[in-house]
């Protein structure tokens, strides 16, 4: 079966999403000086470790699809989730955050089947995860003295949180047609998956608010690499907030809007605006890019051998 996503936003959407990102990225570039670093000015150690963690945190994100996506039956292993997740990083470089969960579903339908548990566990999953993480902005939004951004968070908590609280408002059917075209559909399997027990979902929330953590150790490890000196505490007061700020769908992926908003965050507590820049083009690179571009090779892989 042909793995080709839903269609996304027009062509020159898509290139404006892209002239931003590119943007964006190069001021942080020119504030950071790329191209005239001395040697020694990033402890390659710190990076390294930061890179390590990256797969670990994948594999919690992937761990957490897996608790709703195998219920009331097995459909994964957590290895085949692990590579679903990437390939939902690989999808987020070219889509829109929230379009890329729904392209992610569709390409596992596509890929594995069982389109009930596959298209209504990933929109389930990032949902708490974004519960998650607007539960932890809160509080970094009231730490960092942003309360706009704390009510944008108090918002995006309530809305997360909409469809355990009156499932029935949400339209799975008219959603699975739209993601899983053709597909038979089972009713009792798509009350069963659309309505996780509370001490699941509340062990899934708490999974979730992990996988923040060791994104966020992630981002403290390239500060560290540069020299910056800040606290986990600031990290992980500031970096939900930049999390939030790439939801925004004016960059590609939020590419450069959420550098930005880390790099403005951590100039308030005195980091130099060349390491702070620097410090963000370096968890750019370790929590963005590269596991984006395994993602797409994985779904070019796929392809080639559909063809």
């Amino acid at each position: 079966m042909s793995a080709e996503a839903p269609r996304g936003p027009r062509a020159w959407v898509r290139w404006a999403r892209v002239a931003v990102a590119v943007a964006l990225v190069g001021v942080l570039a020119w504030r950071a000086g790329i191209g005239q670093l001395e040697p020694g000015a990033i402890e390659w150690g710190y990076v390294l470790l930061g890179a390590l963690l990256v797969p670990l945190s994948i594999l919690v994100r992937a761990y957490n699809h897996a608790l709703l996506l195998n219920r009331p039956e097995r459909v994964l292993s957590l290895w085949d989730a692990f590579v679903l997740a990437v390939v939902g990083v690989g999808i987020n470089l070219v889509v829109p955050t929230g379009a890329a969960d729904l392209a992610k579903a569709h390409w596992g339908w596509r890929v594995h089947g069982n389109p009930e548990a596959m298209v209504i566990s990933s929109v389930l999953d990032k949902l708490t995860s974004l519960t998650a993480l607007a539960a932890i902005g809160i509080l970094g939004a009231l730490v960092a003295d942003t309360p706009a951004l704390a009510w944008v968070a108090v918002a995006l908590l309530v809305v997360t949180l909409l469809p355990f609280v009156a499932p029935r408002l949400v339209p799975w059917h008219l959603l699975l047609r739209v993601l899983a075209p053709g597909a038979a559909l089972d009713a009792e399997k798509i009350a069963a998956v659309g309505r996780p027990p509370l001490l699941l979902l509340l062990w899934v929330y708490a999974v979730s608010a992990g996988a923040w953590v060791v994104t966020y150790a992630v981002m403290w490890l390239c500060c560290r690499a540069v020299g910056a000196l800040v606290t986990p505490a600031q990290v992980l007061a500031f970096a939900p907030l930049s999390s939030l700020a790439r939801l925004v769908p004016v960059s590609v992926a939020g590419i450069g809007v959420g550098e930005v908003t880390m790099a403005a965050l951590l100039g308030r507590v005195g980091v130099p605006q060349d390491l702070a820049a620097l410090a963000v083009l370096l968890s750019m690179a370790l929590l963005v890019l590269a596991p984006g571009a395994v993602g797409a090779i994985i779904i070019a892989r796929g392809r080639v051998r559909e063809a």
